[in-house]
């Protein structure tokens, strides 16, 4: 799926079919950009010109090809384009038009100083007609500007990528071959393709990255971000998806930039593991706490005791290498033995002492305290706290369910113009036999779907599943494909396109415990959410009433999926 920007079409004009167009361009592999209604702006002497293009593919190793939209009738006439109405159309028709648009975005790579970039990139232009079929386009005699082999018509609806990449073959006078890096590729799209973004990281899988193209910061993390300029410490709240660690990465990323190391914590492996193998820096460092102290203290075990003294003996030596300290998943640290040795309070009190004047920053969610059992103290005192509240990680059916089990009180606050996605499905099955093959039933409609990015999380832990007698390294077979299988508290501060909850059961929903490990599970799923119940009838209904359905007379297991927000299979 190519990434669309933004992601849904904007004022499109009536019979323009540019609706089509974008169904149709969405559809490209995840390599391609498309913009759509891409605006310059340009003041000259004092006067403002404004230019609008109908879409811009971008692809970095293809190059840039710049799209004129013309639905309905059109004709030419003594060499002027004119619509079915007969009213002449404007900047001398389509394919003028469209190279236009081409020169007056060299001018703004021109603006940006990136005429390097647009020099190494292939830049086209085309138009299409969608309302025109190739048949009756070969019958017609073209006017000088209008070049049939970059032309896209009705056919191009169904046949988008064969066509746009002919696009892209065509060869230019210069020989001009795009092949942008990495971090080419970054500037011509942070720069010049979506300048008003911010852009941050996104903590999530490959896919997601592209399809969602950019995790823009919403107002209150743009602020909040802004505040933390000026603020050396912050303890800093938020429900499941709301971007804490987008936030804690991105920070990390500023006091990179400008030479200065970060100690990035978290208790996670498995999100430890992926931060630094996608974020990983020459000024920021992550590590979990056990490895932490293993690394310093030079052990295979972790003695939180003799780490405390190790930092303290850094600290006066004055070898202690960083300024910056930024801990996610705060809430995780809060086991006795962590906290009697003050170790956090011991990193706290270096970085922000007279000698380093550094930061110290810490996130958290009270609602996924599944390793430990209570809040840490050091949270509870904190003198700064500060909350994000709106969720853009998940649509706003799967938030929903998510923290159902937290209490009927408890509603995910989403962003605006979030969407909305299908409710999750809810399976209930009466053996491990319907487990399986309502699991294998789920696999194959999100692979029929093309999701890639697929998860199943136990609620319990992989030992303890019906599914680990089924898997092999971690992972589920199926269809040649091996999926990832792990439990919610591993997964956590992780997410996937997809997630099947296992192992769900009357258990599962105990206030005070596992239903945060429910919380955590569902949260984790951006696009789709499947959940397998292991439950009888009682316990259907037993689990609806701890969830507060109170309504009579409808059977037990619509009442579970009601009280779910779920649909049931």
């Amino acid at each position: 799926m190519a990434i669309m920007i933004p992601e849904k079409p904007i004022d499109i004009p009536i019979g323009s079919h540019e609706d089509e167009m974008f169904i149709a361009l969405s559809k490209l592999p995840d390599e391609y950009y498309v913009f759509h209604s891409f605006v310059i702006i340009n003041n000259v002497n004092g006067v403002q010109y404004e230019s609008e293009t109908d879409f811009i593919i971008f692809n970095p190793q293809k190059g840039i090809i710049c799209i004129e939209a013309k639905a309905g009738q059109v004709k030419c006439e003594s060499g002027k384009w004119m619509y079915g109405s007969g009213i002449e159309m404007s900047h001398g028709g389509p394919y003028r038009k469209a190279d236009s648009d081409k020169w007056k975005l060299q001018k703004y790579f021109q603006r940006k100083g990136l005429q390097n970039l647009w020099d190494k990139c292939k830049v086209l232009h085309a138009v299409w007609f969608p309302s025109i079929t190739r048949a009756y386009l070969n019958m017609i005699q073209m006017p000088s500007d209008g070049d049939k082999s970059i032309t896209l018509t009705k056919e191009s609806l169904t046949n988008i990528k064969e066509d746009i990449d002919k696009i892209f073959d065509i060869q230019l006078p210069a020989n001009i071959e795009t092949s942008l890096n990495q971090a080419e590729t970054q500037k011509v799209l942070s720069m010049v393709l979506c300048p008003t973004f911010d852009l941050v990281p996104a903590v999530a899988s490959e896919l997601a990255v592209k399809r969602n193209a950019f995790n823009r910061l919403l107002k209150e993390q743009s602020v909040l971000l802004n505040f933390l300029e000026e603020q050396p410490y912050a303890v800093i709240s938020g429900v499941a998806g709301t971007g804490k660690t987008m936030i804690a990465v991105e920070k990390a990323r500023r006091h990179s930039e400008i030479g200065e190391k970060v100690l990035f914590l978290c208790y996670n492996r498995k999100l430890c593991d992926f931060l630094r193998e996608k974020y990983m820096g020459e000024n920021v460092h992550y590590y979990t706490i056990d490895a932490l102290a293993c690394y310093l203290c030079n052990t295979s075990t972790a003695d939180y005791g003799q780490l405390e003294n190790t930092l303290m003996e850094m600290y006066y030596s004055g070898v202690f290498p960083y300024k910056h300290i930024i801990i996610d998943e705060g809430q995780d640290f809060g086991q006795n033995r962590i906290e009697e040795s003050s170790v956090i309070q011991t990193l706290e009190s270096i970085v922000l002492s007279d000698e380093i004047k550094g930061t110290f920053y810490l996130f958290y969610d009270k609602n996924q305290l599944v390793q430990g059992r209570q809040i840490p103290q050091y949270i509870a005192d904190s003198d700064c706290k500060l909350t994000l509240y709106k969720n853009c990680r998940n649509t706003e059916n799967i938030a929903i369910t998510s923290m159902r089990p937290l209490g009927k009180d408890k509603k995910p606050k989403m962003f605006q113009g979030c969407v909305k996605g299908v409710s999750p499905d809810i399976h209930i099955a009466s053996s491990e036999a319907d487990s399986l093959e309502y699991l294998n039933k789920v696999l194959k409609k999100l692979t029929d779907e093309k999701y890639e990015d697929i998860v199943i999380l136990t609620c319990t832990t992989e030992d303890q599943s019906w599914l680990s007698a089924h898997c092999v390294n971690g992972s589920y077979p199926f269809n040649n494909r091996q999926i990832k299988f792990t439990s919610c508290r591993k997964f956590k501060g992780l997410e996937a396109d997809a997630i099947v909850l296992v192992d769900v059961t009357r258990s599962t929903f105990d206030v005070g415990g596992n239903n945060l490990v429910f919380y955590v599970g569902a949260s984790r799923a951006r696009f789709r959410l499947s959940i397998i119940v292991n439950m009888s009838d009682d316990e259907c209904r037993f689990v609806s009433e701890i969830l507060g359905n109170t309504l009579q007379g409808k059977p037990p297991k619509k009442m579970l999926a009601a009280s779910l927000n779920a649909l049931l299979q």
